[in-house]
């Protein structure tokens, strides 16, 4: 079984089917990311494709990397924020059309779960309202995308103490309406990628 590490280096060395991997490892996540910091999907896939293109003409961009995907965010919210700024177009992380990917499975799962899915969808908006921007996304990078303190602290250039406390601060303010619901939108923010 090869590693992340072992894949890293074959693509490194020109393998194709490690790029093939590497892509649809983590395009998806970094999806995933791009929609919780409230991202249009068009913007979010041009975003993505435009990383994943510079990588693979310069494959020299991921020596040295160690963790591969904190590098993909990273860069990811690196691009989002310059696209953001040359468009001037704010983020907008209440659309209702953008925040609310469901999986469907059948017609009759749709109907029977849509309400419900509605009244839970209303209570994480309100749940995820009080809380910053800020500390909407490092939430987001901490318990969705599993990333470390540090590494959360190097994609919003703070200090690993600050991001701790931003997160805490965070969780105390939605411990009113309990964490169940934190566990559930990041499910729910979990669209696929296509």
């Amino acid at each position: 079984m090869n590693t992340e590490q072992d894949i890293l280096n074959k693509f490194l060395t020109g393998e194709d089917q490690a790029y093939t991997w590497i892509y649809n490892t983590y395009a998806p996540v970094m999806f995933s990311y791009g929609k919780s910091l409230g991202f249009e999907r068009s913007i979010l896939k041009d975003a993505i494709q435009d990383i994943f293109f510079k990588i693979l003409c310069d494959r020299k961009l991921l020596v040295g990397v160690k963790n591969l995907k904190f590098y993909l965010f990273r860069t990811l919210r690196n691009r989002l924020i310059n696209l953001n700024r040359r468009t001037n177009v704010p983020s907008n992380v209440t659309s209702k059309e953008e925040s609310s990917p469901f999986i469907k499975v059948t017609i009759l799962d749709q109907l029977i779960e849509e309400e419900e899915r509605d009244a839970l969808k209303n209570r994480i908006e309100n749940l995820l309202n009080c809380l910053t921007e800020r500390q909407r996304e490092a939430i987001s990078l901490r318990f969705i995308h599993e990333l470390e303190y540090d590494e959360i602290a190097s994609i919003l250039t703070m200090t690993s103490p600050a991001v701790r406390n931003l997160i805490a601060r965070a969780i105390k303010r939605m411990r009113t309406d309990g964490i169940f619901l934190f566990v559930m939108w990041s499910l729910i923010l979990r669209e696929p990628y296509q």
